[in-house]
């Protein structure tokens, strides 16, 4: 009975590795695209709505290309190939860096949405969109690169690499910090933002909801204007949420 278990592990595992190899071909393209026709065109390109959602492909993308491909590699072959000291740190600054990166975005596009769709009045002077909307979208979408590339790349610690462990072992810096960061980090750079994004969107929806009774409209959810922010957010903080939080309680 023993060839079975290691069977159907070496056929899930290649099942694993054909579907992530085959969403990976399919999104490069639409990736590209979706990029491409943002920065090409006029109208898109200065919606500030879509300002959040082209860095947040853009860090997709780098995880596609770069986090994705070790990954997938490691789990067919059970260790890191190529192994190299630049590799392995590039490895895990885009598995902390730009992953939370993302998760920070995600929770400024859920405030921003009560900015674009309530307050649309600190928006519409150059002044308010610069303090309302560039100075916040570069603040969260730099603050976890910029302290994770700090730590991976530029604290001095000794660099402690394992060729079998995913993302080459540990990060290296974790022992040498005050044990405080740990707690921060979760809470700070993980927990919390992932809270405030399920806070934020149904906040968005229940305000959505007080506004058109209150005003007595008679359109409907589909009609709303509004709808196409709302629906977005949510669909993304929903597949976002539930899959930041199952990897976490699973570790």
């Amino acid at each position: 009975m023993a060839p079975r278990p290691a069977y159907i592990s070496s056929s899930w595992s290649k099942t694993k590795f054909s579907l992530f190899l085959i969403g990976k071909i399919l999104f490069i393209p639409c990736c590209i695209f979706i990029i491409y026709h943002i920065l090409i065109n006029k109208r898109p390109r200065q919606s500030l709505h879509n300002h959040v959602i082209l860095i947040l492909l853009f860090y997709n993308f780098l995880q596609l290309i770069l986090d994705l491909p070790m990954t997938m590699d490691y789990s067919r072959l059970r260790f890191v190939s190529p192994f190299s000291h630049s590799l392995c740190l590039v490895w895990q600054f885009i598995d902390f860096g730009i992953w939370y990166g993302g998760i920070f975005l995600m929770f400024w596009t859920s405030v921003e949405r009560h900015i674009l769709i309530f307050h649309s009045n600190l928006i519409q002077t150059t002044q308010k969109r610069l303090l309302f909307h560039y100075i916040p979208l570069l603040f969260f979408s730099l603050y976890p690169p910029i302290l994770y590339f700090y730590l991976i790349f530029l604290y001095p610690c000794n660099h402690v690499l394992i060729d079998t462990d995913v993302r080459c072992g540990a990060m290296s810096y974790a022992n040498s910090l005050a044990s405080w960061f740990d707690i921060y980090d979760s809470i700070v750079n993980y927990i919390a933002p992932l809270l405030l994004i399920a806070v934020f969107s149904m906040a968005l929806i229940v305000r959505f909801v007080k506004q058109r009774r209150r005003l007595q409209q008679a359109t409907t959810w589909r009609q709303c204007r509004n709808n196409r922010f709302i629906s977005i957010l949510i669909s993304i903080c929903e597949i976002m949420i539930v899959c930041h939080f199952k990897v976490y309680f699973s570790l």
